[in-house]
């Protein structure tokens, strides 16, 4: 322990900070980097900050350039209140020798950010001392790493000190010296409109090409079903709709019917049943004329299979790959998000 409070005094130092003496009486002091410091024994405020004894809240409204240092609080960690719509930016939170139990969790609410960070404390890092965990609520969420700007996951670990049980939060093998807690970013809307097809998915571009050409429409106003089950009648209905719709008059399902078994010599009598990969690679390669292709060397596929070449064609031309670097897969079931992401690269 003496070893810690003693790291905690050279760091202090080197921030130009007045260390009190721990007997003072004092148990929560807000530290500034210029060497000023406001304790807090009862409720009060302070620029950026404000502090409920009672309830051993500290809000922070905008506090910066300052260290939270924790010594000796009767009730505990005080939980840490983020302001509505501020920026908090510390140089540290250190919690020493609450009690001689060993790992304390921090509560930290509210709708505002905080950002710990400080460059030179590469060896204990930002976040230290009995502090084994900390608890967010209000959608926060907290991530960092060892420069500014850093967004991977933290974790407490724990480190031996004498007869105590010390912690830091750690980026990795490293002790974190940058923290970020804010609330959690909402989800970018997806450029689909609708709620099932995030932002930055496989599916979004695909999708928003086949419903702006026409190609299909969502399952409800609302919603795709990029999971569900695309049945052969759907892929025949998107082919034909993705050429032009040829021998249109009117009667869509006549027409589709007719162009399936002229074009591709398919009988769409019967077309409830799943379409498989290895069957919409033929619809699509019938569609575009049978060009031949390279041959793949995928051990599902023979060469001597009635789909080989389409099989071919669609792995040169990019509209699918295997589902690993032997297999194909031709058995498998697309869905309607695939088929369209399908025939949104074989239009290119």
């Amino acid at each position: 322990m003496k070893k810690f409070v003693s790291l905690l005094l050279a760091l202090a130092l080197c921030l130009c900070l007045a260390v009190p003496a721990l007997a003072s009486g004092h148990e929560l002091y807000i530290e500034y980097t210029n060497g000023e410091m406001d304790a807090l024994n009862d409720s009060g405020s302070g620029s950026g900050w404000s502090y409920d004894s009672n309830t051993n809240t500290l809000t922070l409204n905008g506090l910066k350039d300052a260290n939270i240092f924790v010594s000796e609080l009767p009730q505990g960690l005080p939980t840490i209140v983020l302001a509505p719509g501020s920026k908090n930016v510390l140089t540290g939170i250190t919690a020493d020798s609450l009690s001689d139990s060993n790992g304390y969790e921090i509560t930290i609410k509210g709708t505002g950010e905080l950002i710990v960070y400080d460059a030179a404390a590469s060896e204990h890092g930002v976040f230290r001392g009995f502090s084994s965990s900390v608890k967010l609520l209000d959608g926060l969420t907290m991530t960092g790493g060892t420069k500014e700007g850093d967004n991977g996951a933290l974790a407490f670990k724990a480190s031996p000190d004498e007869d105590r049980t010390w912690y830091t939060c750690m980026a990795g093998n490293q002790p974190a010296t940058y923290i970020r807690i804010a609330p959690t970013a909402p989800a970018k809307p997806s450029i689909t409109g609708f709620t099932d097809v995030a932002a930055n998915s496989t599916f979004e571009e695909p999708i928003k090409w086949a419903v702006d050409n026409g190609i299909t429409t969502g399952i409800t106003a609302t919603t795709f079903g990029p999971g569900n089950t695309c049945t052969v009648k759907h892929i025949l209905t998107f082919l034909w709709r993705a050429n032009g719709r040829p021998g249109d008059n009117g009667n869509e399902s006549a027409a589709v019917a007719a162009w399936a078994a002229d074009a591709l010599g398919v009988d769409a009598s019967s077309t409830s049943a799943p379409c498989t990969r290895a069957l919409a690679v033929t619809y699509m390669w019938k569609a575009a004329g049978s060009p031949s292709a390279s041959a793949s060397s995928f051990t599902d596929v023979p060469a001597s299979a009635d789909y080989a070449q389409a099989v071919n064609w669609a792995v040169e031309k990019g509209i699918t790959s295997g589902t690993s670097a032997t297999t194909f897969a031709p058995n498998n079931t697309c869905t309607r998000g695939q088929i369209v992401t399908f025939l949104y690269r074989a239009s290119k």
